[in-house]
């Protein structure tokens, strides 16, 4: 336990006056509570054994009443610092259950894309949603049963030995068989527990995904494909759920067991004391209450053990996430910025997703070894402050790579990128992102408001800035159709929208940001030709004065950049502007013709249809 609880303790260092207000609160509440036996036995062996004694019966009831005051007033005590206790105990574990959460969510935000590219988004959370669930379980058993039930055992065990040690032996030798069957049968309940995590994370990150990605599902009547992949899962786990719970009701049974002979042996053992003079029968009727006061306990210490076991699990499963290292860290002092001049320039910079990258970029050799894969191949250009930058190729050429490594979501293998002159390196990153705007292929949507998704990012901004980027976005034909406006909701990941006015909403994201570099990967390459005129216009009118780098498959959307740069195979074969591309006749000059002969020859079938 001990690992476990060094890794939980940084997450109460902000409450440990509340957790020793908790100690104080545990003492009291628990030694008001072993002084009411006291009065039990008081009253059997003295008010019931020996009422006869009594010189008159105004005594006995005058002496009767304030024993039985006196005995409220400790229980209300004792049931006062208890609630006190459970208060704090659940309001300080709800808090570290927190933390634990902000904590391992700050950490995997963190993460490189290299991490986020291989893990399952639904499966990642529910780690870690599993992880603040079983911390807070965890420290409430502690606060609530580890440190209140050992303080009992232990004044119990001082009071029984220190009055007649012949029925502490008796009321202590069974503790050790208690925990060996409660070891024996938790092993298999960690084990069990273990399993059951691994397959509702599973379970929970293919049903995320399924829900995420309805559309796709619908399209292709996957329905039912999706419902037996849970219904498996659920299988699964059911049987693993039994096996458990088999446990759960053996352990149950066998502490039972011991427990139940326990409470035989020291009755019996009690009176043959109290046969022999040994022991008084106020004090075994006191010994036996407190059999409750230790039994009772090891029941809950039990408990605990099982929910340790359970939650060790889940911990561990968070600290493998933890343990991922954050590979891309801004330097000390690294410079914020509110502003830049725009330009932008990659220096012999190469890149491979090599050990610590993507499994899924690795490719393996004719003996099946895994090898890097090399996807950039000595680059070199400059953008000037305000000028547009196209880069070309088709698919795999690592036009989008380029983009992931100005924005640090990768770093180089070898060169060096500058922005204004600096490298990237110097730059605070989360500044740095905050001057770059971003237009996507396929952008994300939140289930909220137009306006909301405009603001993403910059979140305080008004409603009359949010109106200009909407504007400026080409946005207001589409929002006059809408009887909310800006304000209307566009459903889980954009459903509501077409992929244009998704892109026309990604574009005001990116105005209203007021960037200094802007960034359009694939924008338009899933519209049709139409719409992607339209918003190739829309891209032209907001990057004027800024500086602009545009990743395109289709050629015909970047002839108005100031510098063209073909990739192929993660190498630059050719640069220049169109029109001097197409007078080279090179390779561009053949994949531009091509592609207008394909685009003339669709909109002829078009014409004719």
């Amino acid at each position: 336990m001990f690992p476990y609880l060094k890794f939980l303790s940084k997450y109460w260092q902000g409450e440990r006056g509340k957790i020793a207000l908790i100690f104080v609160f545990v003492i009291l509440s628990q030694s008001l509570s072993l002084i009411e036996p006291f009065f039990f036995a008081t009253i059997i062996s003295k008010y019931l054994a020996q009422a006869q004694t009594f010189p008159s019966s105004a005594v006995f009831f005058h002496s009767l009443m304030l024993i039985v005051v006196a005995w409220v007033a400790v229980a209300f005590g004792a049931r006062t610092f208890k609630n006190l206790q459970t208060y704090f105990v659940n309001t300080v574990a709800d808090r570290i259950g927190i933390r634990v959460l902000e904590h391992a969510y700050h950490h995997v935000l963190e993460l490189p894309m290299s991490f986020h590219s291989r893990e399952k988004g639904g499966e990642l959370f529910r780690k870690l949603s599993k992880a603040r669930d079983d911390v807070t379980a965890l420290f409430q058993v502690m606060f609530d049963k580890i440190f209140q039930n050992s303080f009992s055992i232990v004044v119990v065990f001082i009071i029984v030995f220190w009055k007649a040690w012949r029925i502490g032996v008796a009321l202590f030798g069974f503790i050790p068989l208690f925990f060996f069957v409660t070891w024996l049968f938790t092993r298999k309940i960690k084990k069990t527990q273990v399993e059951i995590n691994k397959i509702n994370e599973q379970m929970f990150g293919s049903s995320f995904e399924a829900i995420t990605h309805v559309e796709l599902v619908k399209s292709f009547s996957s329905e039912g494909r999706e419902e037996e992949n849970l219904r498996h899962d659920n299988q699964l786990q059911h049987l693993r759920l039994k096996k458990k719970t088999l446990a759960y009701q053996g352990l149950g049974f066998a502490q039972g067991t011991v427990v139940n002979l326990a409470r035989v042996v020291l009755l019996w053992w009690g009176a043959v004391l109290a046969y022999r003079n040994l022991l008084s029968f106020a004090n075994v009727i006191l010994f036996n209450f407190y059999s409750f006061a230790v039994y009772q306990p090891l029941y809950d210490l039990g408990d605990i053990y099982t929910k340790y076991t359970e939650g060790i699990a889940a911990v561990d499963r968070l600290q493998s996430v933890l343990d991922e290292p954050v590979t891309i860290k801004d330097i000390p002092n690294a410079i914020k910025i509110n502003k830049l001049q725009g330009s932008v320039e990659f220096k012999n910079v190469s890149f491979d997703y090599g050990e610590g990258q993507m499994d899924t970029d690795k490719i393996a050799d004719e003996h099946g070894m895994k090898v890097s894969r090399q996807i950039l191949n000595n680059i070199s250009f400059l953008v000037e402050p305000g000028k547009k930058l196209a880069l070309v190729g088709q698919t795999g050429s690592g036009k989008s790579t380029v983009i992931k490594l100005l924005l640090r979501f990768y770093e180089p293998t070898s060169g060096e990128i500058l922005i204004d002159g600096r490298p990237i390196k110097d730059y605070d990153t989360h500044s740095l992102h905050k001057r770059i705007g971003l237009v996507l292929q396929d952008n994300v949507l939140f289930n909220t408001t137009i306006a909301d998704n405009i603001r993403y990012g910059t979140f305080d901004a008004p409603d009359d800035l949010v109106k200009d980027a909407a504007e400026r976005a080409s946005l207001q034909p589409f929002l006059a159709k809408l009887s909310n406006g800006l304000f209307t909701k566009v459903g889980e990941r954009g459903l509501m929208v077409s992929g244009g006015e998704k892109q026309r909403i990604a574009i005001g994201r990116s105005i209203i940001k007021r960037p200094d570099i802007l960034i359009f990967d694939e924008a338009t390459s899933a519209l049709d030709s139409h719409t992607e005129e339209e918003i190739r216009k829309s891209i032209l009118e907001v990057s004027k004065g800024v500086t602009s780098i545009t990743v395109a498959h289709r050629f015909a959307t970047v002839i108005d950049s100031d510098e063209i740069v073909l990739l192929v195979n993660g190498e630059i074969k050719e640069r220049g502007t169109h029109k001097q591309l197409l007078e080279k006749a090179g390779q561009y000059s053949r994949i531009y013709n091509l592609q207008t002969q394909r685009l003339r020859a669709g909109q002829e079938l078009g014409e004719e249809e």
